[in-house]
């Protein structure tokens, strides 16, 4: 069911983990130079990678929840592990800027994506309990 608002929240995270994996600048040095994701950190840009996957991959198996809601904790635990690996081992010359941040919100919209596959499987369980 690709109507489902799970779908789109999944949906909108794979975009948004491609749009922060190529167009987000995620450090910035002392020269005001920013740099997005590259071959140095190549480690987490194939964690968002396989976050996208996992999360196109989760919108089809509408059918089965609880498979469905296993990618997306794989999802998010790759975007988390993504994230802390920009923050622990960034270079001394390099800070932060907001494209490591924003790993954030794929993270927050594949949180509601799991609350609205739980949602959805309490309500079919809870079908089959009249029946």
């Amino acid at each position: 069911m690709i109507q489902r608002v799970q779908s789109l929240f999944l949906f909108f995270a794979a975009l948004l983990n491609m749009i922060i994996h190529y167009y987000a600048p995620i450090f910035i040095n002392s020269e005001e130079t920013i740099r997005i994701i590259d071959l140095q950190n190549y480690f987490p840009s194939l964690l968002l990678y396989i976050s996208t996957i996992l999360a196109l991959f989760a919108i089809f198996q509408f059918k089965n929840r609880i498979r469905q809601l296993m990618i997306v904790y794989l999802s998010r635990l790759c975007i988390a592990i993504s994230f802390l690996i920009f923050i622990l081992f960034k270079e001394d010359e390099n800070q932060l800027y907001y494209g490591s941040f924003l790993l954030i919100l794929p993270y927050i919209i594949l949180f509601f994506s799991a609350y609205f596959i739980k949602k959805d499987e309490k309500l079919v369980r809870s079908a089959d309990r009249i029946r």
